[in-house]
């Protein structure tokens, strides 16, 4: 877990390697500050959610077969596939074990409940999501749509229950933690869309991964809406692709410049600003603060992202 956390080496050595950004975290607190609440209280359920994301990125990695996150070796590629289930097992557990924290803060029992039934209605959601993505692989038909309402379960949805769960805390009525949750899970949309884009034109020593989901025929949103809306070239080009086991470097060139003329990556960049706008939106409901501040710099600087 210390090795996954970036916290130690392969030896389990101390060490100060890169992490995620803890958007989800990040999410909990500013918004339990933004509707009046105090980070401080709120820190166990930013660490829950963070201890949960991380157990989801551990299984992940070895259901996708992912050889390297952040520039390192996964968990699975060093230790093997049932150790690495172990660690992100023990992670899911303390996830839970963390939230109760709460109580010790001050939360109300009755509130610190409500919030782990939150978090684990969230996890469910995940593991859907993780399902259809799964399933996707198996398919040459997914559509846009379904493929955007795999990426609201697997990856929106936990940013929605991060903010709301920052909200709850700090007490706010019921459909301000509506708002701020529909406000973040808006945002996670855009920021999977915006992740799709960087992994077939984003660097690979820039966002950590190897860039070219085409190469690894993987289903994004762009080969997705080629197949669905772009010219007929453009469309069998992506069809042979996604078909081919080890599509060799003029086909994935070919898929590339079809793409870019078709208007995908424009079309992908077009959706990462109206989801953006849509969390704006949600808001216009929160009195401003920094918090507020804060949260509405998060948008721009997730749009415009290059990692």
């Amino acid at each position: 877990m210390r090795y996954h956390l970036g916290w130690a080496d392969e030896r389990l050595a101390p060490l100060d390697a890169p992490t995620g950004k803890r958007l989800r975290p990040l999410l909990c607190l500013l918004a339990a500050e933004a509707c009046g609440g105090k980070a401080e209280t709120a820190l166990p359920a930013a660490v829950a959610l963070e201890l949960l994301h991380n157990f989801t990125l551990i299984h992940d990695d070895i259901e996708d077969g992912d050889a390297l996150r952040h520039h390192r070796p996964t968990l699975w590629k060093l230790w093997g596939e049932p150790q690495a289930i172990n660690a992100g097992d023990g992670m899911h557990v303390l996830s839970q074990m963390a939230l109760y924290g709460l109580i010790d803060k001050g939360v109300n029992a009755s509130v610190v409940v409500a919030l782990a039934t939150r978090l684990a209605e969230a996890c469910l959601v995940i593991t859907e999501g993780q399902h259809l993505d799964l399933a996707f692989e198996q398919r040459v038909d997914v559509t846009p749509g379904e493929y955007l309402d795999m990426i609201g379960r697997k990856s929106a949805a936990l940013m929605g229950c991060a903010a709301a769960m920052g909200a709850e805390i700090a007490g706010a009525p019921a459909a301000r933690v509506d708002a701020v949750g529909a406000f973040a899970y808006e945002l996670g949309m855009g920021f999977q869309v915006r992740d799709d884009v960087l992994g077939i034109w984003g660097r690979s020593e820039t966002t950590g991964k190897p860039a070219g989901d085409l190469r690894r025929r993987k289903k994004t949103l762009p080969g997705l809406w080629t197949i669905s809306e772009g010219n007929g070239t453009a469309q069998q080009l992506l069809k042979s692709l996604f078909e081919t086991t080890d599509p060799d470097d003029r086909m994935v060139t070919d898929a590339l410049e079809a793409m870019e003329r078709c208007g995908a990556r424009t079309h992908c960049e077009t959706m990462v600003s109206h989801f953006s706008e849509s969390a704006r939106g949600h808001l216009t409901t929160m009195p401003e603060s920094p918090s507020r501040d804060a949260l509405e710099a998060l948008i721009v600087h997730l749009e415009m992202r290059e990692y």
